[in-house]
């Protein structure tokens, strides 16, 4: 599916399509250039799901949030070569009850991601000011 967006109300339709799609237990990527608008999709997300205050995690790598549903988003952009993340996402901890929005996907390897049986990947492109989602 693609999606062009030029405003900030059809953030929240791409939102609402995807939130009718995407459950509990899921993995989301995003994928695209910095300031593409993954942070702008999440928080777009948090708005339709009632959630408040969504930022960035590039410092902290994870924040965690709840409202219609739970959510976990990870941006992995600082993370160098040798980083698994691992202690960001352990493959032990029960994530059946929440979304996981991961940014920057491809700066770790994809083994991180085997816990998560239905996965989603999303690329945002830039194009002349305009943000062109396929999903």
């Amino acid at each position: 599916m693609t999606n062009i967006i030029q405003s900030e109300t059809q953030w929240i339709l791409v939102a609402h399509e995807l939130s009718q799609i995407v459950q509990a237990g899921d993995l989301v990527t995003l994928t695209g250039p910095l300031g593409a608008g993954k942070t702008t999709l999440v928080k777009a997300l948090g708005f339709v799901w009632g959630i408040e205050n969504v930022t960035s995690p590039t410092f902290s790598l994870r924040q965690e949030y709840s409202g219609k549903r739970s959510l976990i988003h990870c941006d992995f952009y600082r993370l160098k070569n040798q980083d698994t993340a691992l202690d960001v996402l352990p493959p032990d901890e029960d994530y059946s009850d929440k979304i996981v929005i991961v940014e920057w996907p491809e700066k770790v390897s994809s083994t991180l991601f085997v816990p998560f049986k239905n996965q989603y990947h999303i690329h945002i492109k830039l194009e002349n000011g305009t943000r062109i989602i396929e999903w």
